[in-house]
């Protein structure tokens, strides 16, 4: 069931309607079963995938806390790691690795060979992996105890709001609110439900939209020129307002059940650095990266280096240069099985060990042209370069393979191509208000997309708001498109 179905929001309302009725202590019972419903829907085979790395990584995590040694608390510990990310790698990357083994097998006898291993990959895997490895990780560093209620634990993993494309809450975090009482709160419900309806103008009338234009280019690059320019402008906030339009409505459906999210995107096309992005952008998976990869790698580093310098260059350096490449690497993995996800991960990795290595250099760059006494300007030229390096590293991230990337940039040419597309006016067309909005919404400190909400008197908020659903209605494709993120 995808967020923008009918099945879905019909799902949903039998849900919403009982949920209040359900008494307190049956709750976690009932958004259970609710939760594996909504997994199973898809595939029932699915559900044993979900349910078996569940019951390991609660065992696990339970006998971690009554180990009486160290050995066998690791014991518990690697074990319910190789669990999880097994079932990963078996599913995700398998076939990956497989057919690159082929590949090189063919290379060598100068023969093709192809591979007959075909896996499908389960929804969501990659989302509530990462909340078990984090919680498994959170209780053998002894910052949280292990979950005694196997339900409540059960719930955690598989609570169908996040389960598909996150937000990838914490166990810290979220499992106290499991926990909680849970009461009607017709304010809650309303702001959970304008963010819902913003996460759909956001998917289905932007993103949705922005497919046309962005497959035909990508799909025959040859003869596109400045048309490929645009296709990764407009590719860039396709994917944003699919996984961040995602992202609003999952928050707004945990929102009106009475759970608070963590938020996920934080207008991240105005970050004026590639690091500031990354803390603006997928923020549950930008901070579980840099909690569970970075921080260890990079300190890993600095203590196998002895002496406070290597080659001249700080042990601090080298620890955030191999800490900041290697994450970025697996990040890119984790988005996909694919050569071009790598591509793409070890391209953020190159942007930002380069913007480490030049600080020096470019604060002398600002201050010798007067960027400095402009600060606006500095900031519009920081956005300005930010986004295009980011737009860049889309192509790589949209393209089928590592081939079709080079030969989408290769095709690029600072003049429009013979052939008229008025998809592209209408898209900018399009963006612009959207963009305006959001600058505005960003610089007014709101607590929600339309920020001067509430200097309204109700009525004509009804009104307001009535008239937005109907524009959604007319602009919105007729088209359940996946989300992006889904395959993830």
């Amino acid at each position: 069931m995808l967020f923008n179905s009918i099945d879905f929001w019909g799902f949903f309302a039998v849900i919403f309607t009982l949920y209040f009725f359900v008494p307190q202590k049956f709750k976690w019972l009932f958004l259970l079963l609710a939760s594996y419903f909504f997994y199973g829907y898809w595939k029932k085979e699915y559900l044993l995938l979900l349910a078996f790395p569940t019951l390991v990584t609660y065992v696990a995590a339970r006998g971690m806390d009554a180990a009486r040694s160290p050995g066998r608390r690791k014991l518990f510990f690697w074990s319910g790691l190789t669990v999880s990310l097994g079932l990963l790698f078996v599913f995700k990357y398998l076939g990956l690795f497989w057919q690159t083994l082929l590949d090189l097998i063919g290379y060598l006898r100068h023969e093709p060979m192809k591979s007959s291993l075909h896996i499908l990959l389960p929804i969501g895997i990659s989302f509530f992996t990462f909340r078990m490895l984090s919680y498994l990780i959170d209780v053998y560093l002894r910052r949280i105890p292990a979950e005694k209620h196997l339900g409540i634990y059960a719930l955690y993993v598989s609570f169908f709001p996040q389960l598909l494309a996150g937000p990838i809450d914490r166990a810290a975090h979220l499992i106290p609110q499991l926990k909680s009482p849970v009461h009607f709160d017709w304010d809650r419900i309303t702001s959970g439900f304008r963010l819902i309806v913003w996460g759909l103008f956001k998917k289905m009338v932007i993103a949705d939209r922005m497919i046309f234009f962005v497959t035909h280019v990508f799909r025959s690059p040859e003869g596109q020129r400045l048309y490929l320019v645009f296709a990764a402008y407009f590719y860039a906030f396709q994917i944003y307002c699919d996984f961040s339009g995602y992202s609003d409505m999952a928050i707004g459906v945990s929102r009106i059940l009475g759970f608070t999210s963590q938020k996920n995107f934080d207008f991240p096309y105005f970050s004026r650095s590639v690091s500031e992005f990354w803390n603006r952008w997928h923020i549950s998976l930008s901070s579980w990266l840099r909690d569970y990869l970075f921080l260890p790698l990079a300190y890993a580093t600095m203590r196998r280096i002895k002496g406070a310098e290597l080659l001249a260059v700080k042990a601090e350096t080298w620890g955030y240069f191999v800490g900041i490449f290697l994450t970025m690497l697996l990040g890119g993995l984790w988005h996909g099985a694919g050569w071009t996800f790598v591509i793409w991960g070890a391209l953020y990795g190159v942007y930002m060990t380069f913007a480490y290595a030049s600080k020096r250099l470019r604060k002398k760059i600002v201050k010798k042209t007067g960027l400095q006494r402009l600060p606006r300007l500095h900031a519009a030229w920081s956005i300005f370069v930010t986004f295009n390096l980011v737009s860049f590293a889309w192509i790589f991230f949209r393209a089928p393979s590592f081939p079709a990337a080079l030969t989408a940039i290769g095709q690029i040419e600072f003049r429009f191509p013979d052939d008229e597309s008025i998809h592209l006016l209408f898209n900018l067309l399009l963006l612009l208000p959207f963009v305006l909005i959001e600058f505005f919404y960003k610089n007014s400190g709101g607590s929600g997309p339309i920020v001067f909400w509430q200097r309204f008197p109700k009525l004509v908020k009804m009104a307001f708001f009535a008239l937005f659903c109907c524009l959604l209605l007319v602009f919105a494709m007729d088209a359940t498109n996946e989300f992006i993120y889904m395959q993830f």
